[in-house]
């Protein structure tokens, strides 16, 4: 792509400033409801981070598609051969909501449906992951690796996720945590795919996978491993799609047959996603 390193340079700066405004308010009062349950919150502080970065980037770049988490519908997703900016303006709003630091606001551009570059800002440790494809990934424009001294699950340190509403929860427990528990040195759920991304790419930690994500939780963190040197799949080790729904491993690489292997979805098949 023409021109991506101002096109990332511009995302960085404009998550940047929309992860002060979240930084902001965190234990402040503010407005919260919820989208699809109860437990799918969402609170004004999304809102206006996310209005701030539509505004930035639709000037910015005008004949570009914008798909927001917070107003889309489904025939938002059909992806075409336009770019398209993924945003969330808010991952990790459950954790928000109950005043936990673990937050990102993230942003990623897609081509054909594939994801070119893309920005996680953690505002709570002024920590800006970036990464562009043929360009390696960045952590405050300094260049990160996944971790490559853990070959085997049972030394490595496994993220998760779950979901928030009951419909994907049975996707979740196909999943064999009971292999998982006992061969990983421990296993982590963050409550931000964005920021779990970001930490394969920088090494933190050296697996992860997560069920029916939405292509803005996990757009961003695809660029982010796969140009530190990590592996993106699906949960049984197919190549990933940015689907309405997308269900995600990711790994140092030299775990990751061995991680989903021991997930134990179906070989060759492919998660519901439904």
């Amino acid at each position: 792509m023409k021109d991506a390193s101002q096109a990332l340079e511009k995302a960085s700066d404009i998550v940047v400033e929309a992860g002060k405004m979240v930084r902001a308010n965190l234990g402040g009062r503010f407005s919260t409801g919820f989208k699809s349950c109860p437990a799918d919150l969402v609170t004004e502080v999304d809102r206006r981070s996310q209005s701030f970065i539509l505004e930035g980037l639709g000037k910015a770049f005008p004949d570009h598609r914008l798909v927001a988490e917070e107003d889309f519908t489904e025939d938002d997703l059909a992806l075409d051969d336009r770019p398209v900016w993924f945003i969330d303006p808010l991952d990790g709003t459950t954790n928000f909501v109950f005043g936990i630091p673990i937050c990102a606001v993230t942003v990623s551009l897609a081509l054909g449906g594939r994801p070119v570059l893309g920005a996680v800002y953690d505002p709570f440790r002024e920590e800006l992951f970036t990464a562009a494809r043929g360009s390696g990934s960045y952590l405050n424009k300094k260049r990160i690796r996944v971790d490559r001294t853990r070959k085997k699950l049972a030394e490595s340190l496994i993220a998760t996720g779950f979901p928030s509403s009951d419909r994907f929860k049975g996707e979740m427990l196909r999943a064999n945590f009971t292999a998982i528990f006992s061969k990983a040195v421990d296993v982590r759920a963050f409550g931000s795919a964005a920021l779990e991304l970001a930490y394969i790419a920088c090494g933190r930690i050296t697996g992860y996978w997560e069920v029916c994500l939405r292509p803005w939780d996990v757009a961003a963190g695809i660029v982010l491993v796969e140009e530190s040197g990590g592996r993106i799949s699906d949960l049984c080790g197919n190549d990933l799609l940015l689907e309405n729904h997308v269900s995600i491993a990711a790994s140092n690489g030299l775990i990751h047959g061995e991680l989903i292997s021991d997930l134990g979805f179906l070989p060759g098949s492919k998660p519901s996603n439904k």
